[in-house]
């Protein structure tokens, strides 16, 4: 009989000290991958280490990691890893940089067992065909989030976006959980005041969408009703006091908490409105998620058990619309228009909107009718 741990990644919460040992600790035994955007390695203090190690020649370093990556993004990191054979990659950054390891990973040997040069059509048909289920050599993965949101660092999921915005590819797989998710909440302190709010309410969706999806338990309810709370209480505060670690480390406790919740569940209605948002108009995942959160939390209150709990936290707070409202005050404002969207393309949103898996997660089944409802209420 196996056993089936709740959280399949072993969780340490470290500080900068604990960064530069990460990437001290690699040596010739142990060849490495780093994936982290130079300027963020010039922010903390890394780059010379981690050049260094890549003119030892024991590491690799992919130093762009755009967020949204698409199969081109694989393509030139695997590119850059090139002959090193890595036992592990250091994924350091925000969620984008996290999927994109997690990529890596799942393709790296695949396609040198097979003696494939990637390209656009043949990453293409892997993501599509999941080839990448096949069995093969998976490189260990230490993920080190630098955002309180996306909780990649917990889950078996990584997004990779098409190249052509017409469609989106989830990798998913046993393998690709984490070895070790070590949570810095000092990388935290550099992120700009929208990115705090985006992958915040990002946080806050997973979260939500876990107490309400089909597969949810009683246990991710609990959890997630905790990171609920966290998230709302302290992420309003920490966007008045960036600077304020304890806030940044509740963000940051939320953040992980929220990514073991929704790694049981997968999300739901409101991650697959937000994609066509994204790939169509390049709003940020955390806030195009939080567009249609209040609208169907009610639609699967009725469908939600214990649904008076979750809303018990909501009106703790005000109530989310409100709550949302106030704290994205000054920063953004919460509707479609004030995001350049025009009221024209909510068909084309809602005609990209129904994502197997995501939307047939939901346990109230939304026509595209109520989708284009929700969508012109938030306009």
């Amino acid at each position: 009989m196996s056993y089936d741990p709740y959280c399949a990644v072993e969780i340490e919460f470290s500080n900068m000290q604990g960064l530069h040992d990460v990437i001290n600790n690699c040596d010739e035994s142990n060849k490495t991958l780093v994936m982290c955007d130079k300027f963020t390695t010039d922010l903390w203090g890394i780059t010379e280490e981690i050049q260094a190690g890549v003119d030892a020649g024991y590491l690799a370093w992919v130093s762009r990691c755009p967020g949204n990556p698409t199969q081109q993004d694989i393509i030139d990191a695997l590119e850059i890893v090139g002959d090193l054979n890595p036992t592990q990659i250091l994924a350091i950054g925000g969620g984008s940089t996290i999927d994109l390891g997690k990529a890596i990973s799942a393709f790296y040997y695949l396609f040198k067992e097979k003696g494939i040069t990637p390209n656009l059509d043949n990453v293409t048909e892997a993501l599509r065909n999941k080839s990448y289920t096949e069995p093969h050599q998976f490189i260990d993965i230490i993920a080190l989030p630098s955002a309180a949101g996306t909780g990649s660092e917990v889950t078996r999921f990584a997004t990779i976006w098409d190249v052509n915005k017409v469609s989106k590819f989830s990798i998913d797989c046993q393998e690709n959980y984490a070895k070790k998710a070590i949570v810095i909440p000092d990388l935290t302190l550099t992120l700009p005041q929208r990115l705090t709010l985006s992958t915040g309410l990002d946080a806050l969706s997973h979260a939500m969408e876990s107490f309400w999806a089909k597969p949810t338990t009683y246990v991710v309810k609990d959890i997630a009703l905790r990171a609920i709370d966290l998230i709302m209480t302290n992420l309003p505060k920490v966007l008045k006091d960036p600077e304020n670690l304890e806030l940044r480390t509740a963000m940051s406790r939320g953040a992980l908490l929220a990514g073991m919740a929704f790694a049981k569940t997968r999300t739901t209605a409101c991650h697959s409105i937000s994609y066509p948002i994204t790939m169509q108009y390049g709003l940020e995942h955390g806030l195009a998620c939080a567009l249609s959160l209040d609208a169907v939390s009610k639609i699967n209150r009725e469908k939600t058990v214990l649904a008076d709990m979750l809303f018990e936290v909501l009106e703790k707070h005000g109530g989310l619309k409100n709550w949302l409202d106030e704290t994205s005050k000054g920063i953004v404002d919460m509707r479609l228009s004030a995001f350049g969207i025009p009221k024209e393309g909510i068909d084309s949103i809602v005609e990209g909107t129904f994502t197997k898996g995501r939307m047939d997660n939901n346990p109230v089944d939304i026509s595209p009718e109520q989708v284009r409802e929700i969508l012109l209420s938030v306009y």
